[in-house]
């Protein structure tokens, strides 16, 4: 006897003894809690023989009862108030009798469970319909890399459409005092990335944070649950599954939800560091007002010793002793002072010292010290540029600022925007976890 006999054989043994498979007693009033668990061992029994599986013009479809997907969510709502109701009876003497048929009841119960995440092998076809998308147009195990191919294409797309925003940004490095500055802020992990200048590094930092956020188990489960979800309205329905095909545009819709970006402009901004800009001003040169003061100085020195000079000629040419005294005091004594006290700073730091005595010896060999100083004051004037280039960093306040708010959301959010409903979810967490188990499905 082979082994799917003997276990047929076994189920049709069980059905004879099983208790639960019993008519309910309605005018049964004892509290043993074995009457509620007649009900959910029948209800379930009977919704596993509805459903037919129908193969058609060389196609998988599944012929599915009215409100499916409601159906299968009762029927775990169901098998666990039979646990609640199991666990009520442990106070009641009768447990340990119906403790066996609790067991054949879960052992029911559990490949129910596991179809509905696709991981049995005895599936009926409801279940399987659930966990293997059953809406599209051929076994999932076919089309399952087609929307994989899908999926990266549009994140790939997307990925793109973010990179050349971020490469728009205008930076150059000869003309810093117009180019972007960037700040940005990531929904996903909340990192930041302060302002700065949109340099090529910078850039390559925001394109990496790019994120699919998704797997693509997720991703294709949230698409084929939405596209049965845009059917049943159209059909005015809730849960029933209905033949859809997955499209480009379908996966490019998911992430145009998945990723978005938003870009502030803030003009006229001052770079970070204040110094994009250089200003070149042409100024005088204080090196050449000094060194002209100095030639005008000089000059003026020997002009008026050259006086002092005159009058110590005559005063040297006078033979009267007493005359010659009275010219020295009244006339050269006070023309010396005169130019000592006009030019104290131009010979003190002009003058070398060992020229000093020739103002009263040598007159005119100190005017030949004063006619070299303002030689060489003049030609070093000659050298000397009468202005100057002076170099100022600063920045003008001409930048935009590009203040980016990159958000990567997840699934729950993808499903709220999708305007998801209880049933919704509850099927797309079925169909998840059907391409998860599925052994003919190459998954993460």
């Amino acid at each position: 006897m082979s082994k799917k006999k003997v276990a047929s054989s076994l189920i049709r043994g069980i059905e004879k003894v099983n208790p639960l498979d019993k008519p309910v007693n309605k005018s049964d009033t004892s509290n043993s809690g074995i009457e509620s668990a007649k009900l959910g061992y029948r209800t379930i029994k009977k919704g596993k023989k509805t459903a037919k599986k129908t193969v058609k013009a060389g196609k998988l479809i599944y012929n599915v009862p009215v409100k499916t997907v409601k159906t299968v969510i009762w029927t775990v709502k169901a098998a666990t108030s039979v646990v609640v109701h199991t666990a009520a009876m442990m106070m009641n003497p009768v447990f340990w009798v119906i403790v066996a048929v609790l067991f054949i009841v879960v052992t029911w119960i559990l490949p129910t469970i596991l179809l509905l995440t696709g991981g049995a092998s005895g599936v009926t076809s409801n279940n399987r319909a659930y966990g293997n998308a059953a809406g599209v147009n051929q076994e999932i195990s076919n089309v399952f890399p087609q929307a994989v191919e899908f999926y990266n294409t549009a994140s790939e797309n997307k990925q793109n459409e973010f990179n050349s925003f971020i490469d728009s940004l205008y930076y150059d490095v000869d003309d810093l005092l117009n180019s972007d500055l960037v700040y940005m802020e990531c929904s996903k992990d909340g990192s930041v990335y302060q302002t700065s200048m949109a340099t090529d590094y910078r850039k390559q930092q925001l394109k990496d944070k790019f994120s699919k956020s998704l797997s693509k188990e997720e991703a294709i489960a949230l698409v084929y649950i939405n596209l049965e979800k845009q059917k049943n309205a159209d059909n005015g329905t809730e849960g029933e599954i209905y033949e859809v095909e997955f499209t480009q545009e379908a996966f490019d819709n998911l992430l145009n939800m998945m990723v978005s970006w938003t870009d502030t402009v803030y003009a006229g901004q001052e770079c970070p560091q204040a110094n994009c800009s250089v200003h070149i001003e042409e100024k005088p040169n204080p090196d050449y007002d000094e060194l002209s003061q100095l030639v005008n100085t000089a000059a003026s020195a020997y002009n008026d010793w050259g006086g002092v000079c005159v009058k110590l000629e005559r005063w040297n040419n006078i033979q009267n002793g007493t005359a010659q005294t009275q010219y020295w005091n009244n006339t050269v004594q006070p023309a010396i002072n005169k130019w000592l006290s006009d030019y104290a700073e131009f010979e003190q730091y002009h003058v070398p010292v060992w020229y000093y005595d020739y103002y009263s010896s040598n007159g005119y060999g100190y005017l030949d010290v004063l006619g070299g100083i303002y030689e060489e004051c003049s030609e070093r004037l000659d050298n000397t540029p009468e202005t100057i280039n002076v170099r100022t960093v600063t920045c003008d306040h001409l930048h935009n600022l590009h203040a980016i708010g990159l958000n990567v959301v997840s699934k729950d959010d993808v499903m709220t925007a999708w305007n998801f409903t209880e049933i919704d979810k509850e099927w797309y967490e079925i169909t998840y976890k059907g391409f998860q188990l599925n052994p003919d499905i190459q998954t993460d």
